[in-house]
């Protein structure tokens, strides 16, 4: 994907720095920066819309990608967020009070996150992507979202311009782990993801896998977030 020319004359202008920086990298630079601003600051995650689906391009860690597995299993404010069309900022009362957002809610907690600022990346005047902000307390991010939005702002466009946004491309599934409690926990998670569901196991099992694709991780570590949170019911 080329990036358009008003975006590549503004990271020119903003963040030198970006050239030739591996993705990651560049993402770990700006959330230093951001860190600063929000000390309480745990992770980021930028999600992106390809094919009508929204996947992790990058995140700061696999816990925190794990959180945005939770939110493609059900939903909340990274996937809200591209079709609503503007940011969301939720607290754990926020959270815990939108029944469509429950089970990231409690995986948010389980992982010591008590609060989210989702920001929109913007080309052109459309969103086409978010960025997702983790934090350790429930006010980490209060008054800083004009502040954060600046930090983010002189990276993300360039970062989805640049990054292959072509989900098609993207590495299958990974294979089932093949030590046995690894396969047990997967197919405990598959089970549980089915009752939940009212699927058949085999259709749980599908979006188990395409979930921890889509956000990057493994599947067995979507499959013990799940079977925690059930344990904690």
């Amino acid at each position: 994907m080329e990036p358009i020319p008003e975006t590549l004359e503004a990271l020119d202008e903003l963040d030198p720095y970006l050239d030739d920086t591996p993705l990651v990298d560049q993402l770990r630079a700006t959330s230093d920066r951001a860190q600063a601003v929000a000390p309480g600051l745990v992770g980021v995650s930028m999600a992106s819309r390809a094919h009508d689906l929204t996947f992790t391009v990058v995140a700061t860690d696999q816990e925190i990608a794990a959180l945005d597995a939770v939110q493609y299993l059900d939903t909340g404010p990274c996937v809200d967020a591209i079709g609503l069309g503007h940011g969301l900022a939720t607290s754990p009362e926020g959270l815990l009070s939108e029944s469509r957002w429950g089970e990231f809610a409690r995986a948010s907690a389980a992982m010591g996150v008590h609060s989210t600022l989702t920001l929109p990346v913007l080309i052109e005047g459309s969103v086409v992507a978010t960025v997702n902000l983790y934090g350790r307390a429930a006010d980490t991010f209060v008054g800083l979202h004009a502040a954060l939005a600046e930090v983010f702002g002189a990276w993300a466009p360039g970062a989805i311009a640049n990054a292959d946004l072509d989900f098609t491309t993207r590495t299958l599934a990974e294979q089932a782990p093949t030590q046995l409690r690894d396969a047990a926990t997967i197919d405990t998670a598959t089970g549980i993801l089915a009752a939940h569901r009212d699927l058949p196991v085999t259709e749980a099992r599908g979006e188990l896998d395409d979930a921890a694709r889509r956000a990057g991780v493994p599947v067995i570590l979507l499959a013990r977030v799940l079977v925690q949170l059930h344990h904690e019911r």
